[in-house]
């Protein structure tokens, strides 16, 4: 449906006066992605919305979603896979960090590992491609690194604020979605997906 739907947006703009030098397969790509990922977005916001997650649900996507689009990682076979385990799994993250908060202690060292293993895991595998979108060229995959390690710098930054305001339970939706889109970089991530 949402290739359908792409496909017949994409002649409609591709006859739009000035837009027939375009090619409308590439126009439809674009427009499937990004109305697939808007469809995904206001899924997860209503469910969080409804089961009273939503700071939480929200702060678990950006972590995950800030890391995924610089590290890359593995990616379900179809739209449909994709998400019928991305929603489930951001929105479930939401609801641990809103209704079973980890105890500080083990929360703050669940917090720190995933910071150390993300720094070793970017280091040897980020930007992580796909068969179809592999990152080859030498100097973009360094500065995908550093930008990063930037970012896994900013979460550890921001996981820092909550932990001093005591809001572990957004500590915990930030770091539940940093170790999910950090997993996805390795072999193991490959392999969970794959064997979807």
């Amino acid at each position: 449906m949402l290739r359908k739907l792409s496909r017949k947006l994409s002649l409609i703009l591709r006859s739009q006066q000035g837009c027939e030098r375009y090619n409308s397969e590439i126009i439809a790509y674009g427009l499937e992605i990004i109305l697939g990922s808007s469809f995904k977005f206001f899924s997860i916001a209503a469910i969080s919305i409804l089961l009273k997650t939503f700071p939480e649900t929200m702060l678990s996507l950006f972590a995950f979603a800030l890391i995924r689009n610089f590290a890359g990682g593995a990616h379900c076979k179809t739209y449909c896979l994709c998400y019928l385990t991305g929603v489930p799994l951001i929105v479930m993250n939401g609801v641990l960090a809103r209704y079973f908060i980890i105890p500080r202690m083990p929360l703050t060292l669940m917090g720190d590992l995933t910071l150390m293993a993300g720094l070793f895991i970017i280091m040897k595998w980020a930007p992580a491609g796909t068969e179809k979108k592999a990152v080859t060229e030498t100097a973009v995959r360094v500065r995908m690194k550093q930008i990063t390690i930037l970012i896994l710098g900013a979460i550890f930054l921001l996981n820092n604020a909550f932990f001093m305001l005591d809001r572990m339970n957004y500590f915990q939706a930030v770091s539940l979605g940093a170790f999910e889109s950090l997993l996805f970089v390795t072999p193991v991530g490959y392999r969970i997906l794959k064997a979807v």
